[in-house]
């Protein structure tokens, strides 16, 4: 899980990824992950991977990109297993061709999903993200919640490394066993996070009190949002190979093995 976090973590950079509107990115990861959803054929699903990965060599963070993949992995195969399982109730056979094609097809597309938003909170603040969001009209205070969950996350996942870490030296053994002992063992370890997790919340609550958080309606920013040439560009590129997409899916027929 730490492995996954850190892969939708923001990393620093001075690339024209980094440089783009939030708002150009956010409408991006959202047309990959449409397009995506359009399609079940494996090779369409491929060349939108290919692109991600290509976005994300640009932006210079391939390898965190390749993590959230990595992390995803326990997720990505429990997805193949349900799809695969429900397909053999469904047909009545143990092997079916078509549906591990299926199964293969909807796990793939999970690796897709989580690839597109991991190129968009590797190479945007929570800062230009809650400015986005806010420009899109939604509420601050809503915006504000989103924006502290992303910002806790990673923290937490540290710490529950931690925790674990602290509880392997003194002998605790979490790796033996059935599943109902493993997930008593865990209690000496989700009770220090709980702890933990409450402590940092009533710490956020008494800052956002000492700063007068939500006493005046209209809010003020350091820095604004301005489309400039190249935000322009890459959304007329990306909406054109979108509606290129959605076109081909609306006229060729979806095709299976």
């Amino acid at each position: 899980m730490s492995t996954l976090l850190q892969g939708l973590q923001f990393h620093p950079g001075r690339t024209i990824i980094h440089k783009l509107d939030p708002r150009i990115k956010l409408i991006i990861s959202i047309l990959l992950l449409t397009t995506t959803l359009m399609y079940l054929e494996v090779t369409v699903i491929t060349i939108v991977i290919i692109v991600e990965a290509m976005i994300a060599y640009v932006a210079r963070v391939v390898g965190r990109w390749a993590k959230t993949v990595y992390g995803a992995a326990p997720l990505i195969a429990l997805v193949f297993l349900m799809n695969y399982t429900a397909n053999v109730f469904m047909v009545g056979e143990a092997f079916n061709l078509e549906g591990l094609y299926r199964a293969f097809a909807a796990a793939y597309r999970l690796v897709a999903l989580l690839a597109a938003f991991s190129v968009f909170f590797l190479t945007t603040t929570p800062e230009e993200l809650g400015m986005a969001l806010t420009k899109l009209k939604v509420p601050y205070i809503y915006t504000f919640a989103f924006i502290s969950a992303i910002r806790f996350a990673p923290v937490l996942a540290q710490e529950l490394n931690s925790i674990l870490d602290a509880q392997r030296s003194r002998g605790l053994e979490l790796d033996k066993g059935g599943p109902i002992t493993r997930a008593r063992r865990y209690i000496p370890v989700l009770v220090p996070l709980l702890v933990s997790v409450l402590r940092r919340s009533y710490e956020l609550a008494e800052a956002m009190e000492v700063k007068c958080f939500g006493a005046k309606k209209e809010r003020t920013y350091l820095k604004t949002l301005r489309l400039e040439k190249r935000d322009y560009i890459a959304l007329s590129l990306t909406l054109t190979l979108f509606t290129l997409s959605t076109y081909t899916r609306l006229m060729v027929p979806l095709s299976l093995p």
